[in-house]
Parts: C-alpha cells; structure tokens; sequence
C-alpha cells in the first residue's frame, strides 16, 4: 500500500459518535464479504478491541495486536471490526476481499478510501454527503502519519 495505492483518494473525518451509521454508508458502494485489517500503530491500548476479540474466544493483549493482521470472514464481521477499530486510537490498513477499494485510518481521525477510479469516489462522496459526513478537502495521503489536511474540512459536505 506504501508503495502504490489506488490512484484516487477520498478522506473523511471519522464520526465517532456515530460509527455504526459511518461504516454502514462507507462500504454501500462496495460489496465486501470478507476482509484483512492490518494494524500498524498503535498509540493508547485499544480496550474496546480487546475486548471484541474475547467475545469471539481470542485472547490477546496490546503488544500481540501491535503490527498484526485481522481477517474478518464475513461482511457482518466486516461491519463490526471496522466500527470497533476505527473508535481505538490506532491507526490501521483494511483490505477488503474485493479488492475495488482500501482504507488507510489513523488515531487522528481520518480515514481515507482509495479507489482505482473516480467514479467510485464521486458514487461515495454523494452518499457520504447525504449521510452528513465530513470529507477533508485538500488531504492527500502519503504514508503513514501524513503531515495532515492542508484545507481542512469542506463544511459544505
């Protein structure tokens, strides 16, 4: 993903007080039936993911989830996993079975999607506007712990 990921790019403040909604409308456009989440950093213990994992009978600690890989086998899961990460400060990778899209998110907030066209973009932005969610204009990620917005967020979203 460091070296090339899609082309296009589209990168949202994370809601979260309202994840649940976010990741729904987020993966609409996408069918995604499975999916592997890389976590690269993470920056205060995720208690919440933890904790989720103990529900599924996997015991684990901070140190043993720090750079490791979650395979989500369902899209439920998918829903879940994603939603449960994205309110950790951790800042993660998720490949979806798919393949038409990635996610890069970080403890700071943001997630961007990446695509291999702009017509999946501009589908996702009008949904993610219909919803009331936040895209980050002039944001354009270049690895991670990118410098940042250089806009900020376009309010009109």
């Amino acid at each position: 993903m460091r070296k090339a990921p899609f082309p296009f790019q589209q990168t949202y403040v994370t809601p979260l007080p309202d994840l649940y909604r976010f990741v729904r409308a987020l993966l609409a456009p996408f069918r995604v039936d499975s999916g592997d989440l890389w976590i690269e950093t993470i920056v205060f213990t995720p208690r919440e993911l933890i904790w989720y994992l103990r529900g599924l009978g996997i015991v684990t600690d901070e140190g043993q989830l720090n750079g490791s890989i979650l395979h989500a086998e369902k899209t439920s899961e998918v829903f879940d996993l994603l939603e449960c990460v994205l309110g950790q400060w951790t800042d993660f990778a998720f490949f979806p079975s798919s393949k038409d899209f990635t996610i890069y998110a970080d403890h700071d907030e943001y997630i961007t999607i990446f695509a291999p066209n702009n017509q999946v973009l501009i589908a996702l932005h009008e949904d993610m506007k219909s919803y009331g969610f936040k895209q980050v204009e002039g944001w354009t990620w270049t690895g991670p712990r990118s410098p940042g917005a250089t806009e900020g967020i376009d309010t009109n979203a």
